[in-house]
Order: structure tokens, then C-alpha cells, then sequence
């Protein structure tokens, strides 16, 4: 995935991604990987994980 990619959805703001669903879900699951936990149940948005105490 190239920046301008990532740079365009950015720019779109709170509008609609006109992203196809491939791109959108490989930042998604990019996203997770590092830690991010996207929400839909009752407070939409993100958060970070909880890092498990080592």
C-alpha cells in the first residue's frame, strides 16, 4: 500500500472512503496488528489494547 493511498483516506475525513473494500481492509487489519481495537457496539471509534503486563 503506497502513502498517497493512505494519504487519500485520510483526506476524506469524516466522509465515506472511496477506497475499495481490498485496501480498506488490509489498513484495517494492518491497524490491529499493532494494537488498535476498532469499535461498533455502543461507542464507535478506537482504541489501543491493553499491552498484557510482561
Amino acid at each position: 500500500m503506497s502513502i498517497g493511498t493512505i494519504r487519500n483516506m485520510e483526506a476524506c475525513g469524516a466522509d465515506t472512503l472511496k477506497s475499495g473494500l481490498k485496501t480498506i481492509s488490509g489498513v484495517q487489519r494492518a491497524l490491529e496488528a499493532e494494537g488498535v481495537e476498532f469499535l461498533n457496539h455502543g461507542e464507535p471509534g478506537v482504541k489501543l489494547r491493553r499491552k498484557d503486563p510482561a
